[in-house]
C-alpha cells in the first residue's frame, strides 16, 4: 500500500481506538479494531507486525495487560511517526496542470485501499469513473456514486458495470452537494480540489485526507444528503 494512503487509514485507526478500559476477550468491538490495526500494523512493517499481534494475543491476561495495550498503542504511534517522514508534504500533493497521469494513481491507490465500500461524491462524475478509476476496486468491495449533473450520460455505463459485477454499485443524484470527497470504509476520507473526470487537465488540483476528527461528521453529513437522494442505478 502507498504510503500516504496508509499513513490516512493509521490516523483514521487511531482515532477509533476502542475503550481499553471497556476491554474484554470477546468484545466484537476491540476484536474488528485489533484485527484491522494488524492488518495495516503488517504492511507498514512485518516486524512490528508480529510483535503487535503478541501483545494482542496476550491481552486476555489481566495481569499483563496494561503492558500490553501499552505495546499495542506504542506501535501505531510509531507507525504513524515513522510514516509521516516518508510522506510528502501536503503542498506536494498539488498536482500541475497537465499532471494527469499523477493523480490518476495516485486516486488508483486511494481506490485500491478500500476493503468494503467506496463512496464517491462528485457532482460532475461521468462514465469515466468506471475506466479509469472503479478498475482499482477489489473485487468484494461495494461502490456508492452521489453526483449532481448530466446523470443520464453516467447511467447506462452503470447499468452495465451493474451487469457484469452485480449489485456491488448503486448511483445516485441530489442537487445539495458541492465537495469532491472519496470516502474509503467509512473512515478515512480524501478530499479533490477538481471532479474526477477533469483532475489536473487544465488546472492544478490536490487529493488530501481530512483530519481523521472531521470524518465522521462529513459522513454523516453526506450519507443524510444520500437517503433522500434520487436513485438512478
Amino acid at each position: 500500500m502507498d504510503s500516504g494512503v496508509l499513513l490516512a487509514q493509521m490516523k483514521a485507526l487511531l482515532e477509533r481506538a476502542p475503550d481499553f478500559n471497556q476491554y474484554t476477550p470477546y468484545s466484537k468491538e476491540h476484536l474488528l479494531w485489533l484485527g484491522q490495526a494488524h492488518a495495516l500494523i503488517y504492511r507498514w512493517n512485518p516486524v512490528e507486525g508480529t510483535a503487535f499481534q503478541n501483545a494482542a494475543d496476550f491481552l486476555p491476561m489481566e495481569l499483563i495487560r496494561d503492558n500490553n495495550i501499552a505495546k499495542i498503542l506504542g506501535i501505531v504511534h510509531r507507525a504513524i511517526a515513522d510514516l509521516e517522514l516518508d510522506v510528502p508534504d501536503v503542498e506536494q500533493s498539488v498536482f500541475a496542470a497537465g499532471e494527469v497521469y499523477d493523480i490518476f494513481r495516485a486516486l488508483n491507490k486511494v481506490i485500491n485501499s478500500a476493503e468494503n465500500e467506496i463512496y464517491i461524491v462528485d457532482p460532475y462524475l461521468d462514465s469515466t469513473v468506471f475506466n479509469h478509476y472503479l478498475t482499482a476496486r477489489q473485487s468484494s468491495v461495494k461502490v456508492k456514486l452521489l453526483l449532481k449533473e448530466r446523470a443520464e450520460q453516467l447511467i447506462p455505463a452503470a447499468q452495465k458495470y451493474v451487469s457484469q459485477y452485480g449489485g456491488v454499485l448503486q448511483v445516485r443524484k441530489s442537487n445539495g452537494i458541492h465537495d469532491r470527497i472519496i470516502f474509503i470504509d467509512g473512515f478515512v476520507c480524501w478530499a479533490l480540489g477538481q471532479s474526477l473526470k477533469d483532475a489536473a487537465k487544465a488546472k492544478p488540483t490536490y487529493l488530501v485526507p481530512l483530519s481523521p476528527d472531521v470524518v465522521a461528521t462529513k459522513l454523516s453529513e453526506y450519507e443524510s444528503i444520500w437517503s433522500s437522494a434520487e436513485t438512478l442505478v
